[in-house]
């Protein structure tokens, strides 16, 4: 009996003492606040959104109860929201981070480094990756699955999957690219859950200025939310860059690589390799797990080279998106085999659609649950493949380096001696923002056998990252099969097919074919910062002539109007820095000394002459720009850089649109590209509040025509000049309008046309020669009636094409690019073309500056009209069917302009 009583005692001590070991383990797991307890919902869950708020209070409650995390604020948004992310690891990884980044960094540039240095590096050390919660707010699931994901990772235990992960892998986690558009996004479905709008499409820019071309803005940088992605990438070095996006080709539920052909051969073939890997993991990772309905290359390509999440692969790191099925926000939706197109409905499986979906509930939570098992799948492969992919980073900027020490593009030279020199040294800029070495120049450097001056800026190409410098600088050829128009239609690209930045910058950059000897070589110097060369002021007259060549001089001009001088262009040549000029800005009213303070802040010289014998005063316009509640991706851009350069737009609404006497209010109206049905008709009524319904309607059209009979200035871009057509009755003809793409095709590409008019102000200080940007716009040809003056032309029975896709030029050969009409007091201008294309082409931002002045316009000549011809291949536009597919349109149905 006593051994008895023993024995239970021993065994009760022997529990006592397992439970007593559990307790920690036990602890550790529930100090992990889950989700529901923070926020006290679980995202995913039906008819809630968390707020970027409710996301970082979030994880900076895992980060105080786990030693796995750290929190960084990395820079602010566009609003002014710390943007904040987190790094998970175990903690002996978070301990030695920095060290880690500094390897990340030593492989990635293949810093005095060779194989056998980089193997042990890579064998030794830890592997980052970068995931985050997308950019395009509206793709709803992206930030809601950061917060699953942290907690899956922080919360396990004894799970050997994750144990790897964070042994072997440093997540760098983004809870979203875009605090401030996650935050309207969901306060805009907070107030309208329950209601008939629960559903209804934002009206305004789920990003201050650009909405949607967030994700278009990779290389250039022009808003502040890019800027501190890229310099992140330059400081943690990842090697996998994984961004979430939403929506995926009806009806499959994922959409992963590999990509849709075609793509740049300026990318590593380990890294082209690396993502038809990561693709093909995913989607047998998402069929082991359940998570049927992926799909691969359908739809989208990776041609432009500018995209947020693509753009890092000219530095050689393995980045791509995926794209999750989307109903709308929090919303549930049912689907069954009969919503689907036609072509899916046997549920057949194809290649690239292994496993297909077979309908039924789609919530919220399921596109969180997949893109959760999209990222496992990513970590799981980086942390068994960990040492390859870190000596692979390494061995793609060796093998560039080594590539480029022996065939050409040497090096680019940008001169720093321009007719735009700040536009020079701000293209150079980029490249140093870009992560790549710039050098200046000294006295006597030559390249080619050409001299050039001190100062100018050497880009050398035996580099890791000077892919990129060759991606931008370089013409963009669309492969032969499309041009020669062999391809189906679904082959057409998906953005635009050339974008070479020096044409669009107006910017001389010269790819140096001759290897640069050692001596050129001592002529060069590593800078970190543009420095642009001194301005300054010369000459002894009483009037300060500035070049009208420089966009830097409007800055300039509108400064000096601001501050109270008087301010005109010249009709006769006048000195200034750049040389004789007609149609140089003119400044009086103002000391030299404050004068000069001007010209040293906008790095742009001036000359004092006298006052020449003919000038056209100028004062600073009242600019309304239009901004519909069916947001406007172009207005955005538009008002970012009007403001930028001191023009000080107003936002004109649909009610300011359909209110009379406009003239009394504003002297410049301008419309940015947008379908005639968002002028006209902008969101019906019932789909958003009665506020945000309609466009500006017939009263809004009949105010224009008045505002311009009483003398204003009406500016159409793009596809609203096509649409002003018929509107006010126009004399003009878009030859193009109604081609179908066999007949013409052209979704944004680099043209030339041919300055006409020299002599007109609104061409002062263009090129001769200008390239445009051509995105699905309209070409003209004045009918009998029209009194104005062509201002641009493509050239006659020469194709016009410089960069990238355009078919059939013989459609807009000898037709006019852009027009200003004369139109009772006052002026219409069309532009066939988007003069300020997503803050790149700063080569034709002068055709939409000189227009914001009030002057006295010189009389216009009378073009030749000719006879109105139905264009050949033209059909009446018909409307536009229902989408076969999930709510959302994806991504490639949102035309630039298009309603968010």
């Amino acid at each position: 009996m006593r051994s008895s009583k023993l024995s239970l005692w021993f065994r009760l001590v022997c529990i006592a003492a397992c439970c007593l070991a559990l307790v920690p383990c036990v602890a550790a797991r529930a100090e992990v606040p889950t989700p529901i307890s923070v926020l006290g919902h679980n995202p995913g869950d039906d008819f809630y959104l968390a707020d970027y708020e409710d996301t970082v209070r979030y994880f900076h409650a895992l980060a105080a109860a786990s030693d796995r995390i750290k929190m960084f604020t990395v820079g602010k948004t566009t609003q002014g929201k710390d943007i904040e992310i987190a790094v998970i690891s175990s903690p002996q990884n978070l301990a030695k981070l920095d060290e880690t980044k500094m390897i990340a960094g030593r492989l990635a540039h293949a810093t005095n480094l060779n194989d056998e240095q980089a193997k042990e590096l890579a064998r030794t050390s830890k592997v980052i990756v970068h995931i985050d919660g997308g950019l395009h707010a509206d793709e709803v699931a992206g930030p809601q699955h950061t917060m699953v994901l942290a907690y899956k990772l922080l919360s396990a235990q004894n799970d050997p999957q994750i144990d790897a992960i964070l042994d072997q892998v440093i997540l760098v986690l983004w809870p979203t690219l875009n605090p401030d558009g996650q935050d309207m996004v969901v306060h805009w479905y907070r107030q309208n859950v329950g209601t008939k709008y629960e559903v209804s499409p934002m009206p305004y820019l789920y990003q201050e200025y650009v909405g949607h071309d967030n994700n278009r803005d990779g290389y250039m940088m022009n808003m502040k939310e890019e800027q501190v992605v890229v310099k992140a990438q330059l400081e943690y070095s990842p090697v996998l860059f994984y961004c979430q996006h939403q929506t995926a080709p009806f009806p499959a539920r994922i959409w992963i690589p590999p990509f849709s052909d075609p793509i740049s051969s300026n990318i590593s073939p380990l890294v082209r390799s690396w993502l038809n890997l990561t693709g093909a993991n995913m989607t047998a990772y998402l069929n082991a797990h359940n998570m049927p309905g992926a799909i691969s290359e359908s739809r989208f390509d990776n041609w432009y080279a500018g995209f947020t999440d693509w753009a890092h692969v000219f530095r050689n790191e393995i980045s791509f998106f995926t794209e999750t099925a989307l109903y709308d926000y929090a919303t549930p939706h049912f689907y069954t085999v009969r919503d689907f197109p036609k072509d899916f409905q046997d549920l057949r499986a194809l290649s690239m659609y292994s496993t297909p979906w077979e309908g039924g509930w789609w919530r919220l939570k399921d596109a969180v649950d997949y893109m959760v098992g999209g990222s496992m799948s990513v970590l799981d492969l980086a942390a068994k493949n960990r040492e390859t992919l870190l000596y692979n980073r390494y061995q793609a900027a060796r093998d560039n380096i080594q590539h480029f020490s022996k065939e050409p593009p040497f090096a680019y030279v940008i001169s720093d001696m321009q007719a735009d020199t700040p536009e020079a040294g701000l293209l150079a800029q980029k490249m140093i923002d870009n992560g790549l070495d710039v050098y200046t120049s000294k006295s006597g450097f030559k390249a080619n056998g050409v001299a050039y001056p001190a100062g100018s800026w050497v880009i050398p190409m035996d580099q890791p990252f000077s892919a990129l410098a060759k991606e931008l600088f370089e013409r963009q050829k669309y492969p032969d099969s499309l041009q020669n128009g062999t391809s189906k239609s679904i082959d057409l690209p998906y953005d635009v097919t050339g974008w070479t930045l020096p044409l669009q910058m107006g910017v001389n950059a010269d790819a140096v074919t001759d290897p640069l000897a050692a001596g050129e070589r001592a002529m060069l110097t590593k800078i970190d910062k543009v420095a642009l060369p001194e301005a300054s002021i010369d000459g002894t007259g009483t009037v300060f002539a500035v070049s009208h060549k420089a966009n830097a001089s409007f800055e300039l001009v509108n400064a000096a109007l601001q501050a109270g001088a008087t301010v005109s262009v010249a009709q006769d040549p006048v000195k200034t820095a750049e040389g004789m000029e007609t149609g140089a800005f003119l400044i009086s009213g103002s000391s030299r000394a404050s004068l000069g303070d001007l010209a040293k802040k906008y790095a742009v010289s001036a000359v004092a002459v006298s006052a020449p014998a003919h000038s056209i005063a100028l004062k600073k316009a009242r600019v309304g720009l239009y901004r519909p509640w069916a947001p406007s991706i172009d207005e955005g851009w538009t008002r970012w850089i009007l403001e930028n350069y001191g023009f000080e737009p107003k936002s004109v609404y649909n009610a300011d649109m359909r209110a009379a006497d406009l003239y009394s209010r504003y002297d410049v109206i301008v419309l940015p590209d947008l379908s005639s049905k968002q002028l006209t008709d902008g969101f019906g009524v019932g789909v958003v509040p009665g506020q945000y319904a309609g466009g500006i309607g017939n009263d809004g059209i009949e105010n224009l025509r008045e505002f311009v009979h009483e003398g204003g200035t009406l500016i159409a871009l793009n596809k609203t000049a096509s649409s002003l057509i018929p509107l006010m009755s126009l004399p003009v003809q878009n030859v193009i309008e109604g081609v179908k793409s066999d007949k013409f095709f052209c979704s944004g590409a680099l043209l030339r046309a041919q300055t006409e008019h020299a002599d007109l102000p609104v061409n002062f200080g263009v090129s001769d020669a200008p390239v445009v940007m051509f995105q699905n716009g309209p070409a003209f040809q004045p009918q009998p009636g029209f009194h104005g003056a062509v201002l641009a032309r493509y050239p006659k029975e020469t194709n016009p094409l410089e960069s990238g896709l355009l078919l059939h030029p013989e459609a807009i050969e000898g037709k006019a690019a852009a027009l200003e009409l004369v139109y009772g007091k006052g002026r219409i201008v069309l532009f066939g073309f988007k003069p300020q294309f997503r803050g790149q082409s700063h080569a034709t931002y002068k055709y939409l500056f000189n227009e914001l002045y009030v002057f006295d316009h010189p009389a216009l000549p009378t073009e030749p009209a000719a006879a109105p011809a139905k264009p050949e291949g033209a059909a009446a536009p018909a409307a536009p069917a229902a989408p076969a597919k999930d709510h959302k349109p994806a991504e490639d149905e949102l035309p630039d302009s298009s309603v968010e």
